[in-house]
């Protein structure tokens, strides 16, 4: 299958080496490796698009690809830098395109499997970077807390649940503490720093009936269900996007990161 990369940086250069099988095509002003420099030097509109840009990128990208014809795109999470944006995106999608967001680790076997425990009553979440660069164009909310954010709009759903209340209780520029509430009554704490020693993220899920724990030091096992079946969270969801299968609420992800990023924005630090 013919495959077209946008943006040969560090995420489009994964995504290339997961389509060893596949025709693949790049274009990227700025990598003098890449087959073309611009979407208009590419003559043809069939195959896989993947965007793998910078976030505020996005919005125009997308955008030329609807006027260009192409019918199948993959866009890194997040859809757009900003909600009015996304909506933009989703208002002008002609109806005949499949647009597909990676929210790679709704892909995850252990995430998956942690999504199938009943009568939660509360989660913890923590995503740690260890002090790599987050790139300029987004923040700590935007680049690494769209993760966990995605992942507790994923549960809820699995719950039949949704967000009531969420809140800032403490940021930095490295750092932001969430918690809230969903409407069934579920309470979550979400922590996300790009300040720690080790690069680590973590899921814990209480339910009635015992507590489940995650962290992707053991990724492939959870205490109290045990091993997970192993797989590639990036392949699956190649695999979902090749085979049109969409996740449903990327929009209630954009909605709740934007609360997010407002609130982190407004917070004294």
């Amino acid at each position: 299958m013919k495959c077209v990369i946008i943006g040969l940086g560090y995420f489009g250069k994964i995504i290339k080496s997961k389509l060893c099988d596949h025709e693949v095509l790049t274009v990227d002003t700025f990598n003098p490796v890449s087959d073309y420099k611009d979407i208009s030097d590419v003559n043809f509109v069939d195959g896989k698009w993947f965007v793998t840009t910078p976030a505020s990128t996005h919005h125009d990208i997308l955008l030329r690809l609807f006027e260009k014809g192409v019918k199948n795109i993959w866009v890194e999470k997040p859809i757009c830098s900003t909600l009015e944006d996304t909506l933009d995106i989703f208002s002008k999608k002609p109806d005949d395109v499949f647009l597909y967001c990676d929210f790679t680790w709704l892909q995850h076997a252990s995430i998956k499997k942690l999504g199938s425990v009943e009568n939660v009553k509360h989660i913890e979440m923590k995503w740690l970077n260890d002090g790599s660069m987050i790139p300029k164009d987004v923040n700590i909310v935007t680049d690494l807390a769209v993760h966990p954010i995605s992942i507790l709009t994923f549960f809820l759903v699995k719950s039949m649940d949704i967000i009531d209340t969420i809140n800032v209780v403490y940021a930095n520029k490295s750092s932001v503490l969430v918690n809230g509430k969903s409407k069934g009554g579920i309470t979550f704490n979400i922590e996300v720093s790009n300040s720690s020693k080790k690069k680590m993220r973590s899921v814990s899920m209480y339910s009635t009936e015992n507590v489940y724990r995650w962290n992707s030091c053991e990724q492939f096992y959870i205490e109290n269900i045990g091993d997970v079946q192993k797989s590639d969270a990036i392949e699956e969801n190649i695999k979902h996007f090749f085979y049109k299968n969409s996740i449903g609420y990327p929009l209630d992800i954009a909605r709740t990161l934007e609360t997010v990023n407002k609130l982190f924005s407004d917070f004294d630090h």
